[in-house]
């Protein structure tokens, strides 16, 4: 088997022929956005293009909203959110790891099981975290708000932090807030499944699930404001043929020729959908739970805090099973470790689990080539203030 691994000099030697070939059909083939890349990398460029502007949020009219952004961004750095003062969202999501937080899985108030992804990509996203235990952007804050290995922080405790810390700049934004000052009626902390929150009036535990869905709102309108801009790659798919390195175009020719675009086959490079690729979970966690979980939800786009025409869940099926969120590939080198479980230290090793029963193994050159790809797919980040920690 040794016999059959090239050695050093003929890796080399093959590589260069690979090279010369590569650029033999790229000579045969004009481009007119991206010269020196095959026909089939030609086909392709335009789905790989940056996405452009940010897309609506039919879900929340205040997406846009500056002052709903600014009070999002002081509630995301604001540790007073956690149960006991020590855990704020950017804990896992800090603003010099490109809003990730560079552990294989992150920690709260305990350990999780999750690799904390980027927030760089998430308005683009119609599903938030690997699973897609929210469907919106909006949503997703309150799922680490109420875990009890995250913030541990009720939504009952939520609206009277908002009473207590954020009052005059939440009802400009949302109207009034519920009378949070009776303790008869609104004990200090409660969420479902807890005796202070079962007590409640129903209208009572609506008026606190609007609250907690507001915070949520303006908490999306600051993630929206850290949509990264375009990049090298981009330079170079308007025409710039010396954006990329000739090593760069090889991995943008395997990337595209061995299956790739697939699943990454967008301005993100995610088809932003579910796929079971093997990877086992002990206990397992699929998509099919979270799916399930969602059905019960008020804090859906098929909820009553959803702003505008509601949107229906899917039903789970058998292809949810074991299934997660193909990552955007943005910045992928800047964001390990890799796998929705940080189970790869390596980005070599993340893409050859990838590999297909019915397709030839990439080769180690090939690997290489395509690393060196990916990295031409770092993007502009957003400017400041959004992108660093608040000025107080």
């Amino acid at each position: 088997m040794l016999a059959l691994c090239p050695k050093p000099d003929q890796e080399r030697r093959v590589r260069l022929v690979a090279s010369g070939l590569l650029l033999c059909l790229a000579a045969c083939v004009e481009c007119p956005r991206a010269p020196g890349v095959s026909a089939a990398v030609c086909a392709r460029l335009d789905e790989l293009r940056w996405p452009g502007s940010l897309p609506p949020s039919p879900g929340n009219r205040l997406a846009s909203d500056e002052g709903a952004a600014l009070l999002g961004f002081e509630l995301f750095f604001d540790a007073r959110l956690s149960r006991d003062g020590s855990v704020r969202c950017a804990t896992c999501h800090v603003p010099e790891r490109q809003f990730a937080d560079g552990r294989a899985t992150s920690v709260g108030l305990a350990p999780v099981t999750r690799n904390a992804p980027s927030l760089y990509a998430s308005a683009w996203h119609r599903w938030q975290t690997w699973d897609g235990s929210a469907d919106s952007a909006w949503a997703q804050p309150l799922l680490a708000f109420e875990n009890e290995r995250e913030m541990d922080f009720t939504r009952l405790e939520l609206a009277h932090r908002v009473r207590a810390s954020y009052r005059a700049r939440y009802e400009a934004l949302f109207g009034p807030l519920p009378p949070l000052d009776d303790a008869g009626r609104f004990p200090p902390r409660g969420r479902p499944g807890l005796p202070g929150w079962e007590a409640l009036r129903p209208d009572d535990r609506q008026a606190v699930d609007r609250i907690a869905a507001n915070v949520g709102k303006a908490l999306e309108a600051y993630q929206r404001r850290l949509a990264f801009g375009p990049g090298r790659f981009e330079r170079f798919v308007l025409g710039d043929a010396e954006a990329l390195s000739l090593r760069e175009r090889e991995g943008l020719e395997l990337f595209v020729t061995r299956g790739c675009v697939g699943c990454h086959g967008s301005g993100l490079f995610t088809d932003d959908r579910f796929h079971a690729i093997g990877w086992v979970d002990s206990p397992p966690r699929a998509r099919k739970e979270a799916l399930a979980a969602l059905a019960a939800s008020p804090f859906t786009a098929a909820g009553p805090f959803h702003d505008g025409p509601n949107e229906p869940l899917p039903p789970p099926g058998p292809a949810d099973e074991g299934a997660y969120r193909t990552p955007s590939l943005r910045n992928v080198l800047r964001t390990g470790p890799w796998g929705h479980d940080g189970r790869f230290g390596a980005v070599e090793d993340a893409i050859t689990s990838h590999g297909q029963p019915n397709a030839p193994s990439l080769a180690r050159d090939e690997v290489a080539a395509l690393v060196t790809f990916l990295g031409a797919l770092e993007a502009a980040e957003p400017p400041l203030p959004w992108n660093g920690w608040p000025d107080r």
